[in-house]
């Protein structure tokens, strides 16, 4: 039915890569999905960290348009954009990647990452002020009002000329095919 879409919320690594066939035939079928995938802490991305693999460039070639949120603020016009794109011109699947500690509450990604209170030396003072900015900016704007309204839906349609109302359509050539009047040989 027009102006829905399917949806699929995944765990990082493993959860992401056993749903390429799926995505694939979502591709293939021209249908809207969109997939939601969880992914390693952005400070923790490309440092070996538990499931964390490019998955942007393994859907690359197939959704419609493959991101990863960097913070708060931007979950929800993220999500509105993969939903319009999905149900966009020819539709088809579209890949958001939501890193774990945007996911999580302020309280929890602050003790996790927040580093310890009481800083030594310059060194742990500037990691300190390093990690402290850096939750600042995750969840800065998180709490503005955001446009939570319907999204508009275009669907194409196909033209007069592209359907071919009005003519005759062609009549296949089966050629001189079939059995004479005895059945016992072709004519």
């Amino acid at each position: 039915p027009t102006g829905r879409i399917g949806v699929a919320a995944v765990t990082a690594g493993p959860g992401v890569t056993n749903t390429v066939t799926a995505i694939k035939n979502a591709q293939m079928a021209e249908s809207p999905v969109l997939l939601i995938g969880g992914a390693a802490a952005s400070l923790q991305k490309g440092r070996g960290a538990l499931q964390d693999i490019d998955q942007l460039s393994l859907f690359k070639t197939l959704c419609k348009a493959c991101v990863s949120v960097s913070t708060v603020r931007d979950i929800i016009p993220t999500l509105r954009k993969a939903i319009a794109t999905a149900q966009s011109g020819t539709p088809g699947p579209v890949f958001v990647e939501l890193p774990i500690d945007v996911l999580y509450p302020f309280h929890v990604v602050e003790k996790e990452i927040g580093g310890t209170k009481s800083a030594r030396g310059l060194r742990g003072k500037v990691v300190q002020w390093y990690l402290q900015n850096y939750i600042r900016n995750l969840f800065a704007g998180a709490w503005e009002p955001r446009d939570i309204s319907p999204l508009p839906v275009q669907v194409p349609q196909a033209t007069e000329d592209e359907v071919g109302f009005g003519e005759t359509p062609p009549t296949p050539w089966l050629g001189s095919f079939g059995v004479s009047r005895d059945g016992l040989g072709w004519i």
